[in-house]
């Protein structure tokens, strides 16, 4: 388990990213696409299936992008919290028997 380069800062940097990329693109792609098309209209040769494909892609990476960051996010923070469990060692009273916090 201490050989995986799968860590809880790791996995919440790329969550970050993820949801950041996601929602500036979201936000910045439609703008993009109809600057592109600003000069142009569907006689002078760019038609609406430019814009529904740019369409298409604005709408997939806002359904599956920023909720996957989120979801990283959150599995970082799960992660963190099992690695600390598990690591942490089991605290003994002097009897040698578990302290009240371990009980069920």
């Amino acid at each position: 388990m201490t050989g995986t380069r799968l860590r809880p800062k790791v996995v919440l940097w790329w969550g970050i990213a993820l949801t950041l990329a996601g929602l500036l693109l979201t936000t910045l792609l439609p703008q993009l696409g109809y600057a592109l098309t600003l000069q142009h209209d569907a006689s002078t040769g760019v038609d609406q299936g430019f814009l529904v494909g740019i369409d298409l892609v604005v709408r997939l990476i806002a359904q599956v992008v920023p909720p996957l960051g989120i979801a990283l996010i959150g599995a970082s923070v799960v992660m963190a919290y099992v690695r600390r469990v598990l690591a942490a060692p089991a605290a003994k009273t002097p009897s040698g028997r578990p302290s009240v916090s371990e009980e069920p």
